[in-house]
């Protein structure tokens, strides 16, 4: 080799490429027979992701910490087989999507809410509380979940609502600082099922784009 000549060495580290987008959808109450919604899920490959439905099961009497620790299990699976990781959550699922991001706000890379109930813990009925015991626990945690997300986490995250819904208001689901979408529907099984077939390509893309 000529004299004065510098060579650089290059690390000799590989250069560890992440695979492509897992997405985990976590449905709301009465995810106990979820057939019908995981064949949806599973449509999600024709927008270029890997899909999976995670099923909470709401109304069995499993307290919520044991839930949540399932959950973040099967994300740090996936973390550790070097995926990015999406999470979509579905009325009562959206409080479980904000509470696993705000578990995992660094690993994770955003968040997309249908119908979220996500605020206002407090107006949870009595037969809701009575029935699905994890529900009110997991909306409850999204108070301080939420408190630990500055500005670049919140605009991690995607919530869309009805225009009018029976059951999950808007305040319910809105989230200063995140990307709030009102959808022109009306309903709350409407707005779930017509987003998670024909608003998927959209909130997908968001998810793709954080990525």
């Amino acid at each position: 080799m000529p004299r004065g000549v510098k060579v650089q060495v290059l690390s000799s580290a590989p250069f560890i490429m992440k695979n492509k987008m897992h997405v985990i959808y976590v449905p709301g109450l009465g995810d106990d027979n979820p057939k019908g919604q995981e064949r949806v899920v599973s449509t999600w490959r024709w927008w270029g992701v890997e899909a999976e439905l995670f099923q909470i099961k709401w109304s069995d009497q499993e307290p919520w910490e044991s839930k949540f620790d399932r959950l973040l299990n099967r994300i740090d699976e996936l973390l550790a087989q070097n995926m990015q990781v999406g999470l979509v959550g579905a009325s009562a699922g959206g409080s479980a999507a904000i509470n696993a991001y705000a578990a995992r706000k660094n690993d994770i890379v955003g968040v997309v809410c249908i119908a979220g109930k996500i605020n206002r813990p407090e107006l949870i009925g009595g037969s809701y509380r009575k029935k699905n015991p994890a529900f009110v626990t997991s909306v409850e945690g999204c108070i301080s979940a939420l408190k630990s997300l500055d500005d670049k986490d919140r605009a991690k995250i995607l919530s869309r609502y009805a225009y009018k819904d029976e059951i999950i208001s808007k305040a319910d689901s809105v989230i200063l600082g995140a990307k709030n979408q009102t959808v022109p529907i009306i309903g709350h099984v409407p707005i779930i099922a017509t987003q998670i077939v024909f608003g998927a390509p959209t909130f997908l893309r968001f998810l793709k784009k954080l990525a």
